[in-house]
This record gives structure tokens, C-alpha cells and sequence, in this order.
């Protein structure tokens, strides 16, 4: 009797961590997706654990959708058109997170920068706004809306990021500053609409003083917080 209990006891603990463990499988999963704002580099490709990621090469001033990975630690490489590595790190994706990485230009240096996201979702008729250096000659800078006199995001040097804002949903078109100035040293030409319940994550970039694809600009991507 003593071996029928012992056996099974075996087989319910067995049963059971095999079910807890289906269970944390198809929940450890993150996710990642890749924004490319170095004009240096221009095309790039990122390979997790050495397989590329995309069919095709992420274009200078463009960006991968979100795309779902087991929630462990990961090789991450970045490379460029023609296969060369530029960046060669590690990325632990902790479960149910979902990051974003960001490749620029710093003084004519490649640089990289991970964040993790957090789309809690905005009320009403607003929307979430973040906003990042990433020219790689500007100065630090006051990034004003519209005709306002007050920056929304102060003093932000080559490489800063804000968190998400609440921002009114609006069509709007933003100043870059020199810190501490209300004259803008870049306005944007077009205006942007912002809708609501969407996140926005808007960056500066490219060269004060170029006319080329490399000039300078404000970038912004709009995701529903979904992809």
C-alpha cells in the first residue's frame, strides 16, 4: 500500500508542475519592436539569438512593429546593410513587458538605448506623448508647442527621454529651442494630429545646418499601444 500511495502521490506532482508549467509558458512572453534614427548607419537589421528578425532591412527613419518573444535573456545584434555587427548586447525581456530599442546618432557616434514601455491607456480625449533627443549635433533643447511661450519638455540633451505625457489630442506643431530661449532654432513644418487614446513617441532628429535626407526634424510614430 505504502508503494500504490507513494506512486501516486508521484503522479500528481507530476501532473500538476506539468500543468503550472504550461500555464508560465504561454504567459512568459514579451515583446520588442526597433526604431532607426541614426542616418550614419541608414538600413539596419537586428538579429535575437543570432536569427534575423525581418524579412527586410529597417530603413533611416523608420521602424519594426511589435513582435512577441519568449520572456528570457536574449543576444541582441545590431546590423547595418551590409551585415556588419555595430551593436552586440544582451536584452533580458522580463514577462508581459514590451520594450523598444532605439539606434542614433551622437556627435557622429552610433549609440543605442532600450526602453521599456508603458502604455497605460489615457483618459478622455487626451493622449500620451514622450519625446527624445536623439539629433546628433543639436544643442540642448527646449521643445515648445505651437505658439505657447512655456516648453512641454525642458532641457534635453543628445540621448534624454520623457516618460509618457498626457497631451491634449490636437492638431499641433512643435519649436526646438535652444535651452533656456523661446527662439526656435527648428519649428516644424507640418501640423500633426493627434488623436485620442493613442501613444506618440516624437523625437528629433538628423543635423542642424543639413538640407539632406539627414536634415534636421522632428520624427513622430503613433501606436494604439496594441502593436
Amino acid at each position: 500500500m505504502k508503494l500504490t500511495s507513494y506512486g501516486l502521490l508521484f503522479m500528481m506532482g507530476i501532473l500538476s508542475l506539468s500543468a503550472c508549467t504550461g500555464r508560465k509558458i504561454s504567459d512568459l512572453k514579451s515583446k520588442f519592436r526597433m526604431i532607426n534614427a541614426s542616418s550614419n548607419t541608414g538600413d539596419i537589421n537586428v538579429a535575437m539569438d543570432y536569427q534575423n528578425m525581418y524579412a527586410t532591412n529597417i530603413q533611416y527613419l523608420n521602424y519594426s512593429l511589435f513582435s512577441e518573444h519568449i520572456s528570457t535573456r536574449h543576444v541582441l545584434q545590431i546590423k547595418n546593410a551590409s551585415g556588419s555587427i555595430i551593436v552586440d548586447t544582451a536584452l533580458t525581456m522580463e514577462p508581459n513587458k514590451t520594450y523598444t530599442g532605439f539606434l542614433y546618432d551622437s556627435s557622429n557616434q552610433v549609440r543605442y538605448k532600450l526602453l521599456e514601455e508603458k502604455f497605460e491607456a489615457p483618459v478622455g480625449s487626451f493622449c500620451k506623448l514622450r519625446f527624445l533627443n536623439l539629433s546628433n549635433n543639436a544643442p540642448a533643447s527646449d521643445i515648445i508647442p505651437g505658439t505657447d511661450t512655456l516648453p512641454l519638455f525642458t532641457n534635453f540633451e543628445n540621448g534624454d527621454y520623457s516618460d509618457y505625457t498626457l497631451f491634449s489630442s490636437d492638431s499641433m506643431y512643435f519649436n526646438a529651442a535652444t535651452t533656456g530661449s523661446i527662439i526656435p532654432y527648428y519649428t516644424q513644418g507640418v501640423y500633426v494630429k493627434f488623436k485620442p487614446g493613442y501613444f506618440y513617441t516624437m523625437y528629433l532628429k538628423g543635423n542642424v545646418g543639413s538640407v539632406l535626407t539627414d536634415s534636421l526634424g522632428f520624427f513622430v510614430v503613433e501606436n494604439s499601444g496594441n502593436y
